[in-house]
């Protein structure tokens, strides 16, 4: 989440990961034009995460807030052409955040999260748990 949010990704290149979840990635810090896109991650990762992508089934799962500072949609962009059809992302309006919670609003799945059905914050959490499942094998909840 958030500072490790790309280290998911990363995790990639030496461990059996086949489902990271990229929780509001925000390094690097997005203080220049330029790094507003910006992964995080070496082309060495890259060339793993695709790896995995094209020959064990792996995919990424991102969720951010859309108004959010620290992960700025160009990121999101830039996993979207990184990693096409295997890029599933979240991206939801702050509105619907925990009012609670500080500002801005950025953390999706603990902060922020209004844990009620219905709420677009709970329909991501569950979407992460469904995804993991789904990556890792695990039969669906009943």
């Amino acid at each position: 989440m958030c500072f490790t949010g790309n280290f998911a990704l990363a995790m990639m290149l030496n461990a059996p990961v086949l489902a990271p979840v990229l929780a509001q990635p925000s390094l690097p810090f997005a203080v220049t034009k330029s790094r507003r896109g910006a992964l995080h991650a070496s082309a060495e990762e890259l060339r793993a995460a695709h790896e995995k992508i094209d020959n064990q089934g792996a995919r990424i799962l991102a969720l951010r807030f859309i108004q959010d500072p620290m992960c700025p949609g160009e990121r999101f962009a830039r996993l979207r052409n990184e990693f096409g059809g295997a890029f599933e992302a979240i991206e939801i309006d702050e509105k619907h955040a925990n009012p609670r919670g500080p500002k801005p609003a950025h953390s999706m799945l603990t902060n922020h999260l209004i844990d009620e059905a219905g709420q677009p914050t709970r329909e991501a959490l569950d979407r992460t748990l469904a995804f993991l499942k789904e990556q890792l094998g695990l039969p669906p909840a009943q």
